[in-house]
């Protein structure tokens, strides 16, 4: 409360404003301010950023910046569900074709620049995303979309060209924070709707932000949120960097804890780790256009010399559950795949490398970032695939250069990417596992996937769905292009005076910030 009291004395005194600097804003009231939950600066850390255009968002930092500055359309909560309560949407209802869906928006939003949020900025945000001149991978995403209309400032109503069951979830995507329409450059101007606004920018050092006065949403008691003045995120290139940071004191907070330091943290008593399962996930791509991986069985003999149990184990301190080579883990319910997991058979991928033509042996380089666990996994993969034959090269480089402007990661012939979870198994089709997605890392294309994922999209019956699903992954498991090792559980650290903080299935760094607040 004390820091409160300070801030507003200063800010008055400063420029004559009452709260936070504009004037506007309403002053914290009721239990919140009782409880002295207001004030204090939130610091984190991380990698820095690849982009902040959120349309090129490819990283955890990416996502996480824009969640700062921006609101969705639509809010996809911590159970991967549409939450109203959270949206820009107060309503929204379908058309009995699921063809029209009409979107009423709230009304006194406001943008940082002060400019009311209308109809015309989601058309401009989602006209951007599905442009394909923009060159983002956002349009597969949003395929199903025909044209998007404004018949009055508050109202927005998307034509659909065919049936969506994910539209209302894709429409919280995190590359589609709403921007304002007058917008020219996304990745130098961060004007939007939410609860932080960019104070300043120093790249390759730290991004500062500041409390929206004029944030619309409020609490359970009605006070204004969010509850922090302001947020600093530090960009830190090494993980044990960041977990000191936090343990010093220097920072409060990290939205991706290294599953190695969990047992150094649970052991402090000044510090929380939270964790939730998730359908995260690291997958060891093979290139499947290009020898060796084009050859059917040489991906087989790689998945039949791992032991996924033991990546799980030894990279992530067994956090997880272990995967079965598809994109689609436990946390789909009804849509996942329950089988066995496929036994190490060392003989079997020695007799299909001989088949392929690599009886004497094989050399390949793994091309992995300098992100945790992902070290770790490549080294347990290469020490695996010795014992068939294979010579696997590690190739170490930083998340910035793997993800950069070259896009090594999809061009790397044998690599480890990180997939965060998806609120449906829909986005990963689209984006990564169709001939034509953006993010086709591994360059596969299979007639009979291309066919069963269009069946996928559009199906409306869930228990239909559900079968189709399970078709896509038994080809994943037959003939796919990916080792997926585990599902790891998101990971959270934080010191313990810092309260609020809610774990989230859909992804790490979609935890509510905005109810997030400090204990005296």
């Amino acid at each position: 409360m004390k820091r409160t009291i300070i801030l507003l004395i200063a800010l008055f005194l400063s420029v004559g404003l009452i709260w936070a600097g504009s004037g506007k804003g309403e002053a914290p009231t009721g239990e919140a301010a009782k409880e002295g939950k207001y004030g204090g600066i939130l610091k984190k850390a991380f990698f820095a950023p690849n982009s902040l255009d959120p349309a090129f968002a490819s990283s955890i930092t990416d996502d996480e910046i824009a969640r700062y500055w921006g609101d969705f359309l639509v809010y996809v909560d911590e159970g991967l569900s549409a939450d109203q309560s959270r949206s820009l949407a107060e309503k929204w209802q379908a058309s009995a074709d699921g063809l029209t869906w009409t979107f009423n928006l709230r009304k006194g939003v406001k943008f940082h620049n002060g400019e009311e949020l209308t109809s015309k900025d989601v058309q401009f945000t989602f006209d951007r995303l599905r442009d394909p001149d923009l060159g983002a991978a956002t349009v597969a995403i949003y395929a199903s979309i025909d044209s998007i209309q404004t018949p009055d400032k508050y109202t927005v109503v998307f034509k659909l060209n065919q049936v969506n069951p994910d539209l209302l979830i894709n429409l919280g995507d995190y590359h589609a924070p709403i921007l304002w329409s007058g917008t020219k450059d996304p990745n130098t101007q961060q004007i939007g709707t939410g609860a932080f606004m960019v104070d300043s920018y120093l790249p390759e050092d730290r991004m500062t932000f500041k409390r929206n006065p004029n944030y619309w949403r409020k609490d359970a008691e009605g006070n204004q949120l969010p509850y922090l003045d302001g947020i600093e995120f530090l960009f830190l290139s090494e993980a044990s960097a960041q977990v000191e940071a936090l343990r010093g004191g220097q920072i409060d907070y990290l939205s991706y804890l290294p599953s190695e330091y969990v047992p150094t943290l649970e052991a402090d008593p000044n510090m929380v780790v939270y964790q939730k399962a998730s359908n995260t996930h690291y997958v060891v791509h093979m290139r499947s256009d290009r020898k060796p991986f084009g050859d059917v069985r040489v991906r087989q003999a790689f998945r039949a010399a791992i032991d996924r149990k033991a990546i799980l184990e030894g990279a992530f301190e067994g956090l997880g559950v272990t995967g079965r080579d598809t994109p689609m883990g436990p946390a789909y319910a009804d849509f996942y795949l329950d089988v066995p997991e496929l036994p190490r058979d060392i003989a079997k991928a020695k007799r299909l490398l001989a088949e392929a033509g690599y009886a004497g042996g094989l050399t390949v380089t793994l091309t992995a970032q300098q992100l945790s666990p992902v070290p770790a996994i490549a080294t347990i993969v290469k020490e695996q695939l010795a014992e068939a034959g294979v010579n696997v090269e590690i190739q170490l480089v930083p998340s910035d250069v793997y993800y950069g402007a070259d896009n090594l990661w999809l061009e790397a012939d044998f690599s480890i990417t990180d997939w965060g979870s998806r609120a449906a198994p829909q986005n990963y089709m689209a984006l990564a596992y169709t001939c034509d997605a953006k993010w086709n890392e591994s360059h596969w294309c299979d007639p009979e996937i291309e066919e069963l994922s269009e069946r996928a999209a559009v199906e409306m019956d869930r228990a239909k769905r559900a079968e189709i699903y399970k078709q896509i992954q038994r080809i994943f498991i037959e003939r796919g292009p990916l080792l997926v090792p585990f599902f790891s559980n998101s990971l959270w650290g934080a010191n313990k005076r810092v309260k609020g903080i809610v774990p989230s299935g859909y992804l790490g760094t979609a935890v509510d910030l905005n109810v997030v607040y400090f204990e005296d």
